[in-house]
Formats: C-alpha cells, structure tokens, sequence
C-alpha cells in the first residue's frame, strides 16, 4: 500500500488509494541518474496499462492519458519536484494503428507515434525514460521514493488545467524559483481529494532510494 503523504498538495495526488484507485503491489520500477547538472528519472509504467484497456482504447475515439512525476523524501513526505505528461491515443479503424500524441514538461513541442498493435502501444505508453524533474540540487540528501499518478480518461477540468499550467510551465514542477506555486500551490485543491470512485488512477511508488543509488552520467 501507498501511505499517504502528508504536507503536501502534490502529495495526496500521488499518495493513497482510494475508491477505485489501482495500486500495484510492486515496487515502481525507477532509475534516477544526475546527467549535466539535471536530475533524469527512468520508469516503467506497465503496471498502469494492463491488457484490458485494449478494447477501451481502440474504441476510435481520442483518448486521454495524464502521468505526473514526482521525488519525494522519505523524511516528511512533501515532494521537491513533479513533472507531467499528456498523451492523447487514436485508434484509426481504417489504418488498424494507433496515433499518440506526446506532451510532455521539458518538450518543446508535441511528439508523435505510431504504434502498430495495442502490445506496441502499450510498450509506448510505459516507457517514461530519462523525464526530467529540475536541477540536481533538489535531490534530497537523505531516503527518498519516486512516485507516479497515471490517469486514464480524466474527468477533472481542474486537473486538464493544471496539467496545461505544468506543461506550458515546467519551472513551476520544481520547489526553488519563480512559478513554484503555479503547481505546487495552485492544484492544491485539486489534489488533495481523493479519487471518486469509478475513476481509472493509477498510484504506483518505487521502493526507497538514496543518494547512492543515484546514476552518474
């Protein structure tokens, strides 16, 4: 189970199940790296797509996928840095293929992919490699987790903004600096409820890492 997080906003986004919230027994599975001064965050998000979403995402209609980010210390729970992610998938009925639009914090436009099949697709979907959340400094020093929200078709308008703010702001993901309460400030009341339940979340959490565990490049 994810224990919730307390303090924070951001963390009772990505802390504790509830309603119909999925959680994996497993550890997220995280690499996190220092690579020219940045801190770089590879994950793999299977867990979030399992092969029953198939037929929901081939219905021929656009489809929506959200994933934030975030570092946490294991200390008071109260995340240093988020980043975030829209992926909108079309299925083409005439081409059997699914369109995927990327948008990510750090890109400076949208990314597009083709995936020929729902295993390519989901291979696609779960790949979170090198994201970037800010500077290295914001590494704690002590115990931390990484940890991920991933929702399916989110019914929030308050959540699309914010999503929107991050991604048109991604300085705003980062505790020092300008603009930190953009995200950390004003989805506070977003996130701090709880999943209705029916809504399709994903909560996942990797296990504790440290300073040492950190990856040089």
């Amino acid at each position: 189970m994810i224990r919730p997080l307390a303090a924070a906003a951001l963390a009772a986004l990505l802390a504790a199940p509830a309603g119909a919230a999925a959680a994996t027994p497993d550890p997220l599975p995280a690499t996190v790296a220092s690579a020219r001064g940045r801190i770089a965050v590879s994950l793999d998000l299977s867990a979030a797509f399992a092969p029953a979403l198939e037929r929901r995402l081939g219905n021929g209609l656009t489809n929506v996928v959200t994933v934030f980010v975030a570092l946490v210390p294991e200390a008071d729970g109260e995340p240093v840095a988020v980043t975030g992610r829209f992926v909108e998938v079309l299925y083409d009925v005439w081409d059997e293929a699914y369109a995927v639009t990327i948008r990510d914090a750090r890109l400076s436009r949208p990314v597009r992919r083709t995936a020929g099949d729902f295993a390519a697709l989901r291979r696609l979907l779960a790949d979170g490699r090198d994201l970037d959340l800010g500077p290295a400094a914001l590494l704690p020093a002590g115990p931390f987790h990484v940890e991920a929200r991933v929702e399916i078709n989110p019914v929030s308008r308050e959540l699309m903004q914010r999503t929107r703010e991050l991604l048109a702001n991604p300085a705003a993901g980062t505790r020092p600096g300008a603009g930190t309460r953009s995200v950390l400030g004003a989805m506070a009341g977003y996130l701090l409820r709880e999943p209705d339940a029916g809504d399709d979340v994903h909560l996942l959490r990797s296990r504790v890492l440290a300073r040492g565990d950190v990856v040089t490049r």
